[in-house]
């Protein structure tokens, strides 16, 4: 599981830089920390010197330069460095607080049995549910390997076997992650993070583009040019 925003560890983490997608122009870029503002921090020596803090901060899009707002949490610790104490801050959570999250939904070139999974496990993971989340984005990986036709008696072997159809390893990888998250919350109810259930909707998502949006794309522009052929051939008046 990638971690997006390990580079916001720190008390001060302004001018840092993470890669994640913009809650407002919705790419996938680089977004800068430009404030960032304590709210409260537990008692450290009611928990042996480790509490946690929470912030509020803004991040800045490098593509469109405006500014959304996140609440981080963070788990500190004070350690000896070098002979001398020192707070150690380290990210725990990222949670976007505006933009009001609208759930994610899929390109429309994806099945629409797929699209409609996927959505419900997006409304899930707005509304911050995020086991159930995992076990929707499960159901939609699911989904997209019925469709894709992969044989298997079990859904992991029915992942593996769309590199026989055609389907990158990446992908593959992709969709066994998002399997693990969903049985992980289904049968141990183990609760990922924000940022962890984030990260499986956009692998589902980039596996998406290749599997269905780029495939229509380059049909559409094969017909195009099919038919700008045909057109160049008619006997003219």
């Amino acid at each position: 599981m990638t971690n997006r925003f390990n580079k916001l560890d720190g008390m001060h983490p302004v001018q840092n830089t993470v890669a994640g997608e913009c809650p407002l122009c919705l790419r996938h870029t680089t977004l800068t920390c430009t404030t960032h503002t304590m709210l409260e921090r537990s008692d450290p020596a009611a928990h042996d010197g480790v509490s946690v803090a929470r912030f509020v901060m803004t991040l800045r899009c490098d593509w469109c330069s405006k500014e959304s707002a996140f609440l981080r949490l963070a788990r500190t610790e004070t350690k000896l460095i070098q002979g001398s104490p020192k707070a150690i801050y380290k990210t725990l959570d990222v949670e976007q607080i505006w933009p009001s999250k609208t759930p994610r939904e899929l390109a429309r070139e994806a099945p629409e049995t797929v699209r409609e999974v996927f959505a419900e496990a997006a409304l899930a993971e707005a509304a911050g549910a995020l086991r159930l989340a995992g076990i929707g984005y499960r159901a939609t990986v699911e989904q997209i390997v019925k469709e894709r036709g992969a044989g298997g008696k079990n859904l992991y072997e029915r992942i593996t076997g769309l590199k026989d159809l055609g389907a990158s390893q990446e992908i593959v990888d992709a969709f066994h992650e998002a399997r693990f998250v969903g049985n992980d919350a289904a049968h141990d109810a183990l609760a990922y993070s924000a940022e962890e259930i984030a990260d499986i909707a956009e692998l589902i998502n980039e596996a998406v583009l290749v599997l269905y949006v780029q495939p229509a794309q380059r049909a559409k522009m094969a017909a195009q040019r099919a038919a700008r052929r045909t057109a160049a051939k008619q006997p003219q008046p």
